[in-house]
């Protein structure tokens, strides 16, 4: 049998450098678009409602419904797809993948922009969100086959750009999708995304090699395990939004009837999936990789770094606002030094994990810091100086950079590389889901306060503090745990950590037989 690492290089080796960086940008461009589609959008949405959510027949339901389902419908789309997107890309390959995700993420654009009532804005939304779910993830799995370890600083470069526009998609997005409403109509925040998008669609046609594995999956398609997996991911995720997102001037409890039936409804049908995938031929969630014990840990890690982090970014531009009495402008500059320490902190990480060969001790510095930074924020009240604020927010994104680059490097090198689009989404959906149950939880603490929580210093930094240092001591936990994972460097520092054969040379994976694979 011919393994499928053989061919998972050479398909980019002989890329000339000019073509390597039309690639590389066109992938940043499609990654950039799903990072900034949430953000510009979440600004317009007063505009949105405001427009159109008095048409048909729901506008009974209030402007905080269509909130949430403007929201939730993404959200959901996004997030389930994303499994299915990095599975399917290590089984048949990533490119058409990616072009088709692309394509439906443009056209739902496209429809979003035309709609008009919010009924139909909210299904176009969501088929938006169905091929967002392939333009982070898969953009992240190909920057990594086209910078293997033996291409350490292209690597290094590319995390730090993906760092750089997860801080410019939060800070800019609000902006951008700002003066978009007020001075040129809503309908542009999804009208941006189509020069970007057909830009980066030509050039991936034009110049990105299709490069598929090298064996064949013989095994009928797991139809089973994808309905099960995205209904329980569905519910599951939906229970969340709805638990984190006020409706009606309050937050519903934890055993509100439709949460908890959603959350119930959901981890049920996800506990089905495990005999289901046991059975499956070509399994969409190969449970073999959870026997992987770094694995497990890395998502476990990533779900609660995301969730330690989330509500300081979500929390403290209220406090600006209604405690501080800042305007909207002014708080989100306030939030700099969060993102700073973010993309400062990403980019040290990737160097560091790359260049040392060693992820435990730098994922461990990360989640103390984080830790740190959110816990100072029990000392929070309405005189508490403006620098002591900034330098706890610096510190606590400091601690945020390892959840973004490095547990993803980290991930990707856990398990075989013939396994490893379905890593990196296995990463990106941990901290999806580890981002809405920290906001959800954040929510239900502030919700035990009243209708004037978001006006009170101590409620916000209690809530941030609290979830940020529980969740912290679990993504401590979760790391230390682990095994030591060790990453290959130029320098021969670290051992190779995958399981599976090492890649064959280059002329016999070009040239031997496509073979079908008889067990995955």
């Amino acid at each position: 049998m011919t393994a499928s690492d053989g061919s998972a290089h050479d398909g980019y080796a002989h890329l000339t450098s000019r073509r390597r960086t039309l690639i590389t940008l066109s992938l940043l461009a499609c990654a950039f678009l799903a990072m900034l589609d949430g953000t510009v959008v979440g600004t317009a949405l007063p505009r949105i409602v405001e427009q159109i959510g008095g048409s048909g027949s729901g506008s009974g339901s209030g402007s905080d419904s269509w909130y949430v389902w403007l929201v939730t419908a993404y959200l959901l789309t996004s997030s389930i797809s994303v499994p299915v997107y990095g599975r399917f890309s290590d089984l048949y390959g990533r490119r058409r993948l990616l072009l088709s995700g692309l394509a439906l993420f443009l056209a739902g654009s496209l429809a979003c922009s035309l709609a008009g009532s919010m009924e139909a804005l909210i299904v176009c939304r969501a088929g938006q969100g169905l091929g967002a779910g392939a333009l982070l993830t898969l953009g992240m799995a190909l920057i990594r086959d086209l910078n293997p370890p033996s291409r350490t600083e292209g690597l290094i470069r590319m995390q730090t750009a993906m760092g750089t526009m997860l801080v410019l998609g939060l800070v800019g997005g609000p902006i951008v999708g700002g003066l978009l409403a007020d001075h040129a109509g809503w309908r542009w925040a999804f009208w941006l995304n189509l020069p970007i998008g057909l830009t980066a669609a030509v050039v991936l046609v034009l110049v990105l090699p299709d490069r598929r594995p090298a064996v064949v999956p013989s095994g009928r398609l797991d139809v089973a395990g994808v309905l099960l997996l995205t209904a329980g991911l569905s519910l599951t995720l939906t229970g969340l939004s709805l638990k984190g997102t006020p409706a009606d001037g309050h937050t519903p409890p934890w055993t509100d009837p439709t949460v908890a039936g959603c959350l119930l409804g959901g981890l049920a049908l996800l506990a089905l999936l495990v005999p289901v995938e046991r059975r499956a031929s070509v399994p969409v969630l190969p449970l073999r990789l959870f026997r992987h014990r770094a694995y497990s840990a890395l998502l476990t890690g990533g779900f609660f770094f995301q969730a330690a982090a989330m509500p300081v970014g979500i929390l403290l531009p209220l406090y600006f606002q209604y405690v501080r009495g800042h305007s909207a402008t002014t708080s989100g500059l306030l939030l700099l030094p969060l993102m700073l320490g973010m993309a400062l902190s990403n980019r040290l990480t990737s160097a560091a994990l790359l260049r040392s060969g060693h992820v435990k001790p730098v994922l461990l510095t990360g989640a103390g810091l984080l830790t740190a930074g959110t816990a100072a924020f029990f000392a929070l009240d309405t005189a508490t100086p403006t620098p002591l604020i900034c330098g706890w927010l610096l510190i606590a994104g400091l601690g945020t950079g390892p959840a973004m680059g490095g547990i993803t490097i980290a991930t990707q090198n856990s398990v075989p590389a013939a396994d490893m689009g379905t890593a990196t989404a296995g990463s990106a959906l941990a901290k999806q889901i580890g981002g809405t149950f920290g906001l959800a939880c954040a929510q239900s603490l502030m919700g035990r306060h009243g209708a004037d929580a978001a006006s009170s210093a101590p409620v916000i930094g209690s809530t941030v503090a609290w979830g940020g240092a529980v969740a912290g001591v679990l993504a401590l936990a979760a790391v230390f745990a682990m095994r030591d994972i060790t990453i290959p460097t130029p320098s021969g520092r670290g051992g190779a950590l995958s399981p599976s054969p090492r890649p064959s040379p280059p002329t016999a994976a070009r040239t031997a037989p496509r073979v079908r694979r008889p067990d995955l």
